[in-house]
């Protein structure tokens, strides 16, 4: 089930096959925007933990880049931070992820950018959190999401952020998740009904706009 496969002409493929203008110049306008970071914790990236995505090593540094220039940019970049226990997530994968469990700590490549951090116990991040009080209190229109899993906490993030009342931008180079099917159901899924999906890059453009 698990593959690696992240690579350029993956991105190429689905931005061409996703990416729907018409929906982009719509979102363009509205431009309060926040960056969601998605659980980009060690134990979906290192390659020591059981639950390591194989294209981790590809993914990693581009999303680096993406917040290092979105920082600079002066975006707000939200993170979130999983655990469950003895749940319907217990339930459902058969472990728990402990709080205090090392992989569980962001990665360290991203704890330069972790000035907000909230913590999740679902898929939802708006599910029991403050997040969308906080999205609120910074007059924010548009939330760009990024991270992992792209068909689990990604996507449902990005479902609930638009139930919300946000416009949604899920860039198609920007979460991560095991294998290509699973990502490009999602990008498939979300581009008709929730959220416009350009690349990074093209993410950047918007936002350093005039």
């Amino acid at each position: 089930m698990k593959e690696d496969y992240f690579t350029g002409e993956f991105i190429v493929d689905m931005r061409e096959m996703y990416f729907r203008l018409k929906k982009w110049e719509k979102v363009k306008p509205f431009r309060k925007a926040a960056v969601l970071a998605i659980d980009l914790q060690a134990y979906f990236l290192r390659a020591e933990s059981r639950a390591f995505l194989p294209s981790a090593p590809r993914f990693v540094p581009r999303l680096v880049e993406f917040y290092r220039e979105a920082e600079r940019l002066g975006v707000p970049i939200i993170f979130t931070r999983h655990f469950h226990r003895d749940d319907i997530m217990t339930l459902w994968w058969g472990g728990d992820m402990p709080k205090d469990n090392p992989l569980n700590e962001l990665l360290e490549e991203f704890k330069p950018f972790t000035g907000t951090v909230i913590e999740k116990k679902t898929y939802n991040a708006f599910h029991g959190t403050n997040l969308e009080g906080l999205l609120r209190g910074l007059g924010v229109e548009t939330v760009i999401v990024t991270g992992v899993m792209t068909h689990l906490c990604c996507e449902t993030t990005a479902r609930e952020a638009f139930v919300r009342g946000f416009n949604v931008i899920f860039p198609v180079d920007g979460t991560l998740t095991q294998n290509r099917l699973f990502h490009e159901a999602t990008l498939r899924n979300l581009s008709h009904g929730f959220a416009v999906t350009p690349l990074l890059s093209e993410v950047l453009e918007w936002l350093s706009s005039e």
